[in-house]
């Protein structure tokens, strides 16, 4: 894609806010009550497992469906009952949707055409949007002569080329395969940076939303569970369900006591005891990451900060970078990630061990 810096896009960015969203289809509650702000500029995802109601809520946005209550104002506009061609809103789908029997060009500049736009400022536009997406010397190609990476730029650049205030992105990168998609997501990134459009992107892949947002709202059930950046939901989860979908998480459930002053948790078995930075007492669970423990031999010297646990290796993967153990703790079964070192012999299974536990990484979650 295209290196060129200083592109800017023509329209003032803009704000999206969704004020008591409801909408069913029948009797199926798709989305309960949502309510939040998306500022101008903004990078932000909708993440959430298939079925949970992000694809619908950006269809809402776009204008594809009405909500039975609710508002959408984009800037400072209420835009619930207008169609989606009179929102100035952008949209690329997740088949992406190109004309096949049109070239490159004929694709981005269709909708330009369609608006009556003048001849002479359609090949503007068009010529900036495919030097932007790196496409210029194919323009004269069609869809089918083109890899999926670079039908996905055809599909933003004829998204893009129409100026929208707001960018909708509908899991654009799915069809594509693992290692297109770590460098398409890294493109689109700096291609929304070039814009400065508020962009809007929907996915169920965590690292992708991690990698690209600059804010993500997690949605389970077509209720908003939590909004913040990537960082915060992963270190602040608010809920089981968000701690569990951001990354792989052990969860441990018991309750929690002050003892001495301080809030401890203790598992339903007894096993795990660990002291907790915050919590209220009664039901609880804790979670922790695997990368907040480390592994030794069973009977090893406690290091100071970290609470002990004893089990033995029940399995191991190698993940190149890491080796996932899974520790058999009492009747938990415990992930730990131990750093790899060329050379290094991984841990038999069946060996008994001594796990060490970071206490000040350890969140605790009323129930």
């Amino acid at each position: 894609m295209n290196n060129t810096e200083h592109v800017t896009a023509t329209t003032s960015a803009v704000g999206v806010r969704l004020e008591g969203i409801d909408l069913s289809f029948g009797k199926t509650h798709v989305l309960k009550g949502i309510d939040l702000q998306i500022e101008p500029g903004e990078f932000f995802a909708f993440l959430g497992p298939s079925g949970c109601g992000k694809t619908t809520l950006l269809r809402l946005i776009a204008g594809f469906e009405s909500a039975q209550a609710g508002r959408v104002i984009i800037g400072n506009q209420e835009v619930s009952h207008l169609p989606p061609w009179r929102r100035n809103l952008g949209m690329v789908f997740q088949s992406y949707a190109l004309w096949p029997h049109m070239t490159v060009r004929k694709n981005v500049a269709f909708g330009l055409e369609e608006r009556r736009i003048p001849r002479n400022e359609i090949n503007k536009r068009v010529e900036r949007a495919l030097d932007l997406v790196g496409l210029l010397d194919l323009a004269r190609r069609r869809p089918s002569q083109l890899s999926g990476g670079q039908q996905q730029r055809v599909a933003l650049a004829r998204t893009i080329v129409i100026e929208p205030q707001v960018l909708l992105l509908d899991e654009p990168l799915s069809n594509l395969d693992a290692k297109l998609r770590v460098q398409m997501r890294r493109e689109l990134r700096q291609l929304q940076r070039k814009l400065s459009v508020t962009t809007i992107f929907v996915t169920h892949d965590q690292e992708e939303a991690n990698t690209t947002a600059d804010r993500i709202a997690v949605i389970n059930d077509g209720i908003v569970q939590q909004i913040g950046s990537p960082m915060e939901l992963y270190d602040r989860p608010a809920n089981l369900f968000v701690a569990n979908f951001l990354g792989v998480a052990n969860v441990v459930e018991g309750s929690m006591t002050e003892e001495n002053g301080k809030v401890v948790f203790h598992s339903s078995d007894g096993v795990v005891v660990v002291p907790v930075t915050a919590g209220n007492q009664g039901p609880s669970s804790i979670v922790f990451r695997p990368q907040n423990l480390t592994i030794l031999p069973q009977d090893t010297k406690p290091q100071p900060g970290t609470t002990q646990l004893t089990g033995k290796v029940e399995h191991k993967e190698f993940l190149g970078g890491v080796v996932r153990y899974r520790v058999a703790v009492g009747g938990h079964f415990i992930l730990v990630d131990a750093p790899h070192q060329r050379g290094e012999t991984a841990m038999p299974e069946g060996t008994p061990v001594t796990l060490c536990l970071n206490d000040d990484q350890v969140i605790g979650l009323t129930h």
